[in-house]
């Protein structure tokens, strides 16, 4: 097994950033990394820190104690989903090659995802090859999604062959979530993640919804992936989201998640408000009050359509030539059941069970907004909410599912927003 990797950053042409090397408590399991720039890479007027837990310099950088890896690679690495897969495609590889250890750690999901569709800019290779790390380049058309969904379908139902299995870690393994999802390449080409219809999700076509709410959120001005809905054979949606950690052409650009830019740590239980993420977005970015006021009407439209699939990973910046700028808003779910303990609070006076617009607007100013300005954007969120009906209808939704989802639109909510 592979125990230290170069890191590379596409910029657009891969360069040299420095070593990262894990260590562990026994197996698998691992205890903290360090990592070392290339000295080259320091010297580059060009060159950033890849998280703001790697200060950029020449000597040495250990884990902090509240994680055991590096922000900028937790990033690059998979979540619930990806993980699940690759430890599937790993018991199928370890029943032929018992050698191979029992268990994956973090470190070989970091290693385990596919360099064609690794989240943002970092490729990792050992230090004694000249391949990336997982360098197969599969990934589905559209024409696959069949395919996809009933392959995605039979792994969570406990019924997925080998192939199947080994199907799904060639296409599947970036995608962050707990969600089955896929990379695909659309008809022109880009790159983007089908995101798939899931047996817990009973008679709610969730990926519709999802898409609802991010043309809700286009309507507001807040910045969203390209995206268009394509119908499964059961009639579900499945949600097509360009990723915007690629260009146009195909390069790679940098991504950070919010909880890296947080600090927070895969040890960490602290909580987190969105008056602090401000502060971090005043800190952060290179245009700091064009992102804050988006983030404003962002944390708006999260309270008042009852998004709960919120949390640090769901909130992101991408590199520019500038700097660091938020990235578009995606996993933007509206959720009819209230009183969801995961939800983000507004502030420390919020409760997240039951976030309350008032406390955002009392906030207003950690957003660089007066108090007129922030009501003003909330009235402009609840007009294009209000429309979420005929936004549904747009997407052949049917009616039947109008009166559960109505709980997610809550209209006491957003009586007491046109009330401010």
């Amino acid at each position: 097994m592979i125990n230290e990797v170069e890191v590379y950053l596409d910029a657009p042409e891969p360069v040299r950033v420095g070593v990262l090397r894990p260590s562990y408590t026994g197996g698998r399991n691992l205890a903290s990394a360090s990592f070392l720039y290339d000295p080259a890479f320091v010297s580059n007027p060009e060159a950033y820190e890849i998280s703001p837990d790697l200060p950029l310099r020449t000597s040495r950088t250990f884990t902090p104690q509240n994680t055991n890896m590096f922000g900028a690679f937790s990033d690059a690495s998979p979540d619930e989903w990806g993980q699940k897969i690759i430890d599937a495609n790993h018991a199928v590889r370890f029943k032929k090659d018992p050698q191979l250890p029992r268990r994956l750690g973090a470190f070989d999901y970091l290693l385990g995802v596919s360099d064609h569709s690794r989240m943002g800019a970092l490729r990792v290779r050992a230090s004694s090859d000249t391949a990336w790390l997982s360098s197969d380049t599969a990934v589905a058309n559209l024409h696959d999604l069949e395919k996809v969904i009933a392959a995605a379908r039979r792994y969570d139902a406990h019924e997925a062959s080998d192939e199947d299995v080994a199907y799904l870690a060639g296409i599947a393994t970036s995608p962050g979530g707990a969600r089955p999802k896929a990379n695909v390449v659309t008809d022109s080409g880009t790159l983007a993640i089908a995101k798939l219809p899931h047996s817990k999700d009973g008679n709610i076509d969730v990926e519709a919804w999802e898409a609802v709410a991010l043309s809700i959120a286009n309507d507001i001005g807040i910045a969203i992936p390209e995206f268009f809905v394509r119908r499964a054979s059961d009639d579900k949606a499945v949600l097509i989201s360009q990723r915007f950690d690629r260009s146009a052409s195909g390069t790679r650009i940098g991504y950070m998640s919010a909880a890296t830019a947080l600090g927070i740590g895969s040890n960490d239980d602290r909580r987190v408000t969105y008056e602090e993420f401000a502060d971090t977005i005043a800190e952060l970015s290179a245009n700091p009050v064009e992102d804050l006021h988006e983030m404003f009407a962002r944390v708006a439209l999260t309270v008042l359509i009852n998004n709960t699939d919120d949390h640090w990973h769901n909130h992101g910046f991408v590199r520019n030539k500038q700097g660091w700028r938020l990235s578009p808003v995606f996993d933007v779910n509206p959720n009819p059941r209230h009183g969801v303990l995961t939800s983000r609070a507004i502030s420390d006076q919020d409760d997240p069970t039951d976030r309350d617009i008032a406390n955002l607007v009392a906030t207003a100013s950690a957003y660089k907004l007066g108090r007129q300005q922030a009501i003003n954007v909330i009235q402009s969120v609840v007009v294009a909410i209000d429309r979420w009906p005929s936004v549904a209808r747009s997407f052949d939704i049917p009616e039947d599912q109008f009166p559960i989802m109505a709980r997610a639109f809550d209209e006491e909510h957003l009586t007491r927003a046109r009330n401010l």
